[in-house]
């Protein structure tokens, strides 16, 4: 009998068998991933959040608690739809033998993301972009890049910058300390109290007399040594204060500064850094995207906040030690805006075990306007409380 060149029944009924094979191979996979994304959606409650996302600076934790929301409603909104509605119409697209080019539309779309990845890197390493760090170099003070630290104030020059109608001023001596003013340099013979930290201790976008360091010089017989350096983390505040300590005959006081929402930069690898155990390691290379996604994630595991808080302890632990072995008397400042989270309060306590320090609860109106740092009165706020808690360590004439 001669062939008609039309599929037998036993033909189309075997290439209807496989596609119906293929069809719930696909409809399985895609539940499988929208049930994953269901899950995690459920899993990812509150406690989950304060176990993965660390305070942060400039992120309230209401802010923090709106876009985790967001995150998950799409999450479950995506998992629910590849369930439901996207599973059984990728189902009837295998079925009717449309699967290899729904295959081939979703390769095509996954080369696209990837490609679209690949370029936004590329755009990220490129001049312009390239020069947006973490240290801005636009931004007052300026700053240099520094093969210990990772970056450094750059010494003898003074800076200015207009903000919110105000004239602030940045002097910095020719080791990159800031000072009140040039005519009147630091005397390393003078007993001085060092300051280290970042920029709520330098003082950001606020003149000298109105920062903390400023008042307790007013306030007391002592010479503020500031050393502090915009956007340190406190493993980088241990390596400047072995840098400075050793030119100062009589150093007093050394005063650290912690607070839970700058433990995050304890987790930063991209920049030169200290261990758990006190080694210096260069930055890792990474890709610049990696940085954006941790932005807009925020999400840390447990083991790396571990490690955060272990490194964070031994920083402060022997910025104590080398306070002590010069004869001075250690203080870790830690300033926190009211309401104390309970978040913020674990970690503190995980820090700050067994170490000194005084803790100032600052008003939530006393910060910066469309800044966030501590304004004036928190600043004022934070020098009576180290002055109070040196009153009853110092020698007399030491504090006026």
């Amino acid at each position: 009998m001669a062939s008609t060149g039309l599929p037998t029944a036993r033909e189309a009924a075997s290439v209807d068998s496989t596609h119906a094979r293929h069809a719930r191979l696909a409809e399985v996979v895609t539940a499988l991933v929208g049930v994953g994304l269901v899950l995690f959606a459920v899993m990812a409650d509150r406690a989950w959040l304060d176990r993965h996302l660390l305070p942060h600076l400039f992120l309230q934790r209401s802010e923090q608690i709106l876009w985790w929301i967001v995150e998950r409603s799409l999450a479950f909104a995506v998992g629910a739809a590849l369930v439901l509605p996207v599973r059984k119409r990728v189902g009837r697209a295998f079925r009717a033998g449309r699967g290899g080019d729904l295959s081939l539309n979703i390769l095509a779309i996954m080369g696209a993301i990837v490609l679209a990845l690949l370029a936004s890197e590329l755009i990220l390493r490129t001049g312009n972009w390239a020069r947006i760090e973490r240290w801005a170099q636009s931004e007052e003070p300026l700053r240099r890049a520094d093969p210990l630290l990772g970056w450094a104030n750059i010494p003898a020059r003074v800076g200015g910058e207009h903000y919110q109608g105000r004239t602030i001023r940045y002097t910095l001596d020719n080791e990159g300390r800031r000072i009140a003013d040039a005519a009147h340099p630091l005397d390393p013979r003078r007993p001085s109290i060092l300051f280290v930290g970042e920029s709520i201790m330098f003082g950001f976008r606020l003149n000298w007399p109105e920062t903390a360091a400023g008042r307790i010089q007013a306030s007391s017989g002592l010479q503020s040594v500031n050393v502090a350096v915009n956007g340190y983390g406190t493993d980088q505040e241990l390596m400047r204060l072995r840098q400075e300590l050793p030119h100062f005959t009589h150093p007093a006081v050394v005063v650290a500064l912690f607070a839970p929402t700058l433990l995050e930069r304890s987790l930063d690898s991209h920049r030169p850094h200290l261990d758990t155990a006190l080694r210096w390691h260069p930055a890792r290379p990474a890709w610049r995207l990696e940085r954006v996604f941790k932005n807009v994630l925020l999400y840390h595991s447990t083991a790396q906040i571990d490690t955060g808080i272990a490194m964070t302890h031994s920083s402060l632990a022997a910025i104590v030690g080398e306070a002590r072995a010069r004869g001075a008397i250690p203080l870790i400042l830690v300033p926190e805006f009211a309401p104390e989270q309970p978040t913020e309060r674990l970690l503190r306590d995980r820090v700050l075990a067994g170490l000194p320090y005084v803790r100032v609860e600052l008003d939530p109106h006393w910060s910066i306007p469309g800044d966030g740092h501590p304004d004036a009165r928190a600043n004022k706020a934070m020098a009576d409380a180290v002055l109070a808690a040196l009153v009853a360590r110092l020698p007399r004439q030491h504090i006026s």
